[in-house]
């Protein structure tokens, strides 16, 4: 299974260049969010928020498209378990997002950043690199950080926080992509 993990892994990093359109849309997203945070209150917020959601997907596409990168990774089974990954985590965290925008608009956005990273743990398996799970860890730790002792900014240093991660993994993840290409070839 080895070679074959390998090969796959190869194949996935050459076509998908580790899903970098999605980082690009993520980090859209972000900033976004944070703008709405920073502009809006959080009863108007949280509508905006959940639209924008919508639009990370067709970026993504977009995004991939433009860097060259297959947003797809059809008949690759490590793409296409990481983009069920994904899907299954948005949707089964689809309910808690939008049970936090009815009753606890505060908690909306920390629950979408926490959420929205669940998936980067196999993303990174299937990757061959850690660089998805630090990513989604200290992304954790922070928001929960500021969630706990900034509790007046969360609606905008959280989204803050997370563009910040994805802007990091946006930088390092071309260079840590080919060093890892050039070390497994």
């Amino acid at each position: 299974m080895g070679n074959r993990l390998q090969d796959l892994r190869l194949d996935l990093a050459a076509r998908s260049q580790w899903n970098i359109g999605y980082f690009y849309a993520g980090l859209a997203f972000w900033l976004y969010a944070a703008v709405v945070g920073w502009v809006f209150p959080l009863q108007i917020a949280k509508i905006y928020w959940l639209i924008g959601t919508s639009f990370i997907f067709p970026m993504a596409i977009l995004a991939s498209r433009l860097l060259g990168a297959d947003p797809f990774s059809k008949g690759n089974p490590l793409g296409e378990i990481v983009g069920y990954t994904h899907l299954s985590v948005l949707g089964m965290t689809l309910p808690i997002v939008l049970i936090a925008a009815v009753q606890y608009p505060e908690l909306m956005i920390l629950v979408m950043a926490i959420a929205y990273s669940l998936d980067f743990f196999l993303m990174g398996w299937a990757f061959g690199s850690r660089l998805f799970g630090i990513h989604a860890t200290v992304r954790t730790v922070v928001v929960s950080v500021i969630w706990v002792a900034l509790p007046d900014e969360r609606a905008w240093l959280i989204p803050v926080a997370v563009a910040l991660a994805y802007g990091t993994t946006v930088v390092l993840l071309p260079r840590l992509r080919r060093q890892w290409q050039a070390s497994h070839v």
